[in-house]
């Protein structure tokens, strides 16, 4: 009996060891395995907002390309993680979440006069990083209306002409 305790207490040690967790996902509807705990990623991404702050002149200095190029990141990152963030792919999901990160400081401290529109492209900062807090079992809400909130979104660049991009970026340049 000792040895099957001993033995019992190993193997929930060693599973614990290997990063795997039970998260509960019933709270947000993610469907997904939740591979990357929120614990394992809050020191980096927490930097990463915490640096993206600390530039005062950020978004003085922000040009409409930079704003294009943020968005790029995250329409091409998305697919590769929208079913979760796991071991694969979580460099991706980094660079999506400074992205994402950078769009909201944008949204939050422009004082640039902005159509309902152009501020969607910057909303998307908002809505990538709300989802993405679900990926890694920290999310806040329902998850089905955070995926609807991104994908939204990213329709909504998808139709974003030349001239109406030319159009946002004369707001920053």
């Amino acid at each position: 009996m000792k040895k099957i305790i001993i033995y019992l207490f190993l193997m929930i040690f060693a599973f614990t060891l290997t990063g795997c967790r039970q998260v509960d996902k019933t709270a947000n509807n993610f469907k997904g395995d939740i591979e990357i705990a929120w614990d394992d990623v809050k020191d980096d991404f927490n930097d990463i907002d915490q640096n993206i702050k600390k530039d005062s002149t950020y978004v003085s200095n922000i040009k409409g390309d930079d704003i294009q190029e943020l968005t790029k990141t995250i329409q091409e990152g998305y697919d590769k993680i929208k079913g979760g963030v796991t071991q694969d792919n979580q460099e991706e999901a980094k660079k999506i979440y400074e992205a994402a990160s950078r769009l909201q400081y944008i949204e939050e401290n422009t004082d640039k006069k902005l159509t309902d529109e152009q501020k969607q492209v910057l909303e998307l900062g908002k809505s990538m990083k709300t989802l993405m807090m679900h990926y890694y079992g920290n999310g806040d809400g329902d998850y089905d209306g955070a995926v609807d909130d991104v994908e939204q979104g990213l329709e909504n660049i998808k139709g974003y002409t030349e001239d109406k991009w030319n159009d946002f970026k004369k707001q920053f340049d």
